[in-house]
């Protein structure tokens, strides 16, 4: 059975391979592998789910990243960001709606701020224990110039195993279970890039 690329997969093995040079298909699995490990391994780095993905507060799998505590406050950031929509907002079991299209301030509604992955509530998100929950879409898509920065980044790192595999001493089956690792980052642009997307805060 073919190896399937994960959902936060950071490039297809079409743009890997195009990348690379390769146009057969001997070595499909063992590049979606390295694909795999290599997006993991940044996803790990930057503490964040990148990829645009959609995030259900009814998903018991998606409560890391939909369930929330309230603090009194009117400012809730989102585990994800940047957020690209969100259908549903609840606070201890009360629907929240959207502000109007002309309150930017949150008085009448929620007030999504896009790129911070805040909402801004001027009643304030009452004070409980996972007790504001929201259903959402946040992370980069495909044309986005984050995403396709990101993808860059994944290519390079692919690249740099599968070119080096000799001189590293892998053999191929050694290396269809290589681990990324910081040592990896062999470029100053990767580091840095990696940094940019870094989480900045807890949420």
């Amino acid at each position: 059975m073919a190896v399937v690329l994960v959902n936060w997969a950071l490039a297809t093995l079409a743009e890997v391979k195009e990348y690379l040079g390769i146009t057969d298909t001997t070595n499909d699995d063992l590049l979606s592998r390295l694909i795999n490990s290599a997006s993991s391994f940044v996803e790990k780095e930057t503490d964040r789910r990148l990829v645009d993905t959609a995030y259900d507060k009814d998903t018991v799998s998606d409560k890391e990243n939909t369930w929330f505590n309230g603090d009194g406050s009117g400012k809730q950031f989102l585990r994800q960001y940047p957020v690209n929509s969100v259908s549903a907002v609840e606070v201890s079991g009360a629907t929240i709606s959207a502000a109007s299209a002309t309150d930017y301030y949150g008085s009448t509604g929620y007030a999504l701020y896009f790129r911070k992955g805040l909402l801004y509530y001027e009643a304030g998100w009452s004070a409980g224990i996972q007790n504001v929950r929201v259903t959402y879409n946040a992370g980069y898509a495909p044309g986005t110039p984050e995403r396709e920065e990101l993808r860059e980044l994944l290519c390079s790192l692919v690249a740099y195993t599968w070119n080096h595999r000799k001189k590293m001493g892998f053999k191929m089956e050694r290396l269809g279970n290589y681990q990324y690792s910081r040592s990896d980052l062999r470029e100053g642009w990767q580091q840095k890039t990696i940094s940019r997307y870094r989480r900045k805060r807890s949420g």
